[in-house]
Parts: structure tokens; C-alpha cells; sequence
């Protein structure tokens, strides 16, 4: 009997609770898995995370939600939610751009995607599928390094030394501004010999390109005066 009764309220909520409870449910739930997903995008650093994953998903569930009040029980339910599929496409499409002969963005793109669609599920009373949804998607994006490490191979990591002009501070900057962007993690000891331009040595992986991309990036910079890999 309990068993029954748990399984009624993980379908359509809006075939047990008033319009009201439904709606302050599938809000709070909006923030909540929007919430998740976006401190996984945070904590990966990337461009669209906690705040705008949590305004994306709230929006889908707003958008959902007007869509069922203002059509009442005859209307085309689908009619103002069916928009957010194709509308939310242009906010994912300006998240990936070509640099460096790379094309990057697209996990972000593809996660705004399906932040959108985990909104449209709670708005339309889905709670606990909106909640499934939600944690399938942060296990994937979480298991991301996993995923690279079993398609591509370990990564392979070799040193990279850079003898460079300090150029008032300048240089040290220039270079760390580069690791940042990268958002390289691996290790930079930065060395300052007696009579020899400063020198950096950057362990990076020299097994996938989207890894070495840093490298080059590095040998670009105008304080940059010699570099030996080894």
C-alpha cells in the first residue's frame, strides 16, 4: 500500500496536487538539479556553471509550467514548452566556438542542452524523473577524465622547460595567464638562475592534443626566449 502510494507521486504531479503545491515543487526542484549541475561546471571551471545552469533550468520549468496553466485542461500543453527546444539551441550554439584550430564548447553546449530538457521534465510534473535525470547527467559529467582515460589512453606526461625575459614581472604573468586559460593543473616551478633569464619547468601530457595544445601557446609569448622539452 505504501509501496503504491510512493510509486503515484514519481509520475505526473499534476494528477495529485493542486496547481499551486505543483508549481512551488517543480521551482524548487528547478534550482535544486539546476543547482547540481552547475556546481559540477563550476568546479570543472567551465564558462556556463552554477548561476546560469540554475537560470537555465529554472526557465525551462517556468516556461513549462505557463505553458500547462495558460492552456487549461483542452489546450496543446506542448505548445509554449516545445519553443524551449529549439530556443534553448541558440544559447548552446554560443557556447562553442573554433580557437586555435580546436573546437571547444561543445560539452558546455550539449550540458546547457540537457539542462534545459531536466527543466522541462519538473516543469511539467515530472519531479522524480527530473531528479533521475539530473544525477545521470552529473555522473557523466563528473566521470568525464574516466571516460578520456578509457576512449583515449593514459595520459603520457614529459617536461617542458622555458627559459624567458622576467620583462619587469611581466613574463611570469604572461606565462601563468596561458597555464590558467588552459586550465592546466599539472606542475610549474618557476626558477630564477644567477645570470640566465628566468626559467619555468611545466610538466604537461604529451600524449593527447587537446593537452598540448598548451605548448604552444607558450612558445607564442613574446618574453619567451628558449624552450627544450625533455
Amino acid at each position: 500500500m505504501i509501496s503504491e502510494h510512493i510509486w503515484r507521486y514519481c509520475g505526473d504531479l499534476h494528477q495529485q496536487l493542486p496547481p499551486y503545491a505543483v508549481g512551488i515543487i517543480s521551482t524548487l526542484g528547478a534550482v535544486v538539479c539546476g543547482g547540481l549541475i552547475g556546481a559540477e561546471r563550476q568546479r570543472a571551471q567551465k564558462p556556463a556553471g552554477l548561476r546560469t545552469l540554475v537560470l537555465i533550468c529554472l526557465g525551462a520549468a517556468i516556461f513549462t509550467q505557463a505553458s500547462i496553466l495558460m492552456v487549461g485542461a483542452g489546450g496543446d500543453r506542448t505548445r509554449i514548452a516545445a519553443q524551449i527546444v529549439s530556443g534553448i539551441g541558440f544559447l548552446g550554439a554560443g557556447a562553442i566556438i573554433r580557437e586555435r584550430g580546436l573546437v571547444i564548447g561543445v560539452t558546455t553546449g550539449a550540458g546547457i542542452w540537457a539542462t534545459a530538457a531536466v527543466g522541462t521534465v519538473l516543469g511539467a510534473g515530472y519531479i522524480a524523473a527530473g531528479i533521475f535525470f539530473t544525477l545521470l547527467i552529473v555522473g557523466v559529467l563528473a566521470a568525464e577524465a574516466l571516460i578520456d582515460r578509457i576512449s583515449l589512453g593514459p595520459c603520457k606526461f614529459a617536461t617542458l622547460t622555458l627559459h624567458f625575459d622576467p620583462d619587469d614581472g611581466r613574463g611570469r604573468i604572461a606565462i601563468q595567464s596561458v597555464l590558467d586559460e588552459h586550465q592546466h593543473t599539472e606542475e610549474a616551478r618557476f626558477e630564477e638562475p644567477p645570470g640566465d633569464p628566468s626559467v619555468v619547468r611545466v610538466r604537461f601530457c604529451d600524449t593527447h592534443r587537446d593537452h598540448r595544445g598548451v605548448v604552444a601557446d607558450l612558445a607564442r609569448l613574446r618574453q619567451v626566449k628558449r624552450l627544450q622539452q625533455g
